[in-house]
């Protein structure tokens, strides 16, 4: 069974889309303050709206605030697919720009994934909306 897992140099544009993904994370911690002032702004979900029950991803919003307030318990159990997207985005936007500064090798999934990754996906988003369904 071949590995879903190579390594191989970055491109010139995976270098700068590495420094972008660094930028974009410094900004929205940089930006903080502010998202509380947008939040009034953002529609109700139209999901739950209809049918009374969260959306796979309902709490996103507010489980990214609670992160980004210091509130690493109440962001995980707001949403904790959500929460742990979040962690990643944030810990690869310190990490890439010093990986691509470094010119270290990256690494590269298989195209299209193997099944057993994706039904592994898949079971975590039905296992989060589950817990969504019962929590919120």
């Amino acid at each position: 069974m071949p590995s879903a897992l190579r390594w191989t140099p970055l491109s010139v544009a995976e270098r700068q889309l590495a420094w972008v993904w660094g930028g974009l994370a410094l900004s929205v911690v940089a930006l903080k303050p502010l998202w509380p002032l947008v939040t009034p702004f953002l529609r109700p979900c139209l999901f739950r709206s209809i049918t009374g029950v969260p959306c796979p991803s309902c709490g996103a919003t507010r489980s990214v605030l609670a992160l980004l307030d210091g509130d690493v318990p109440g962001a995980l159990l707001l949403n904790p697919l959500v929460f742990a997207a979040s962690i990643a985005f944030l810990a690869g936007g310190v990490v890439a720009p010093l990986w691509a500064w470094r010119r270290c090798p990256a690494p590269r999934l298989a195209h299209p994934l193997p099944r057993s990754i994706r039904l592994g996906l898949v079971a975590l988003i039905l296992l989060n909306w589950a817990w969504l369904i019962v929590h919120l």
